[in-house]
């Protein structure tokens, strides 16, 4: 009974590591995540599709660029874990501010860096 209660806790506590380290993977990349500047009023009308591919912090956005402006910003595919709050912040800013150098959220850096990446790689799209 014992080495049956020994094997359960060990495998729990390989369970524990390896979700640890599902967590922090990528984390350093992410925080040195560079967003490139985009000069909006260059760019061409239409719905852009892009994403970032990044561990946990995967996603895919769709940007529809009107007039030279960006006028709407959605997340198709969501990262592993999101506040939905400081996402729509952020991509609320991106059309207020029009520009990706947006103020990041602290403690959610690399998320915001996720999602600004992602609609980057759409905006090449389009100019």
């Amino acid at each position: 009974m014992l080495k049956i209660v020994l094997y359960i806790l060990g495998a729990i506590g390989i369970i524990i590591i390896g979700m640890m380290a599902f967590l922090v993977m990528g984390l350093s990349s992410g925080k040195n995540l560079q967003i490139g500047t985009i000069d909006f009023s260059t760019l061409r009308d239409g719905v852009y599709h892009g994403a970032h591919k990044a561990g946990r912090w995967t996603n895919e956005v769709a940007v529809t660029v009107a007039g030279g402006r960006v006028t709407n910003v959605s997340v198709t595919k969501d990262v592993l874990v999101s506040n939905p709050d400081w996402k729509a912040q952020t991509l609320k800013s991106i059309v207020d501010e029009q520009t990706l150098q947006v103020d990041i959220i602290s403690g959610a850096t690399v998320t915001m860096k996720a999602y600004l990446k992602a609609v980057e790689n759409a905006l090449d799209q389009a100019r």
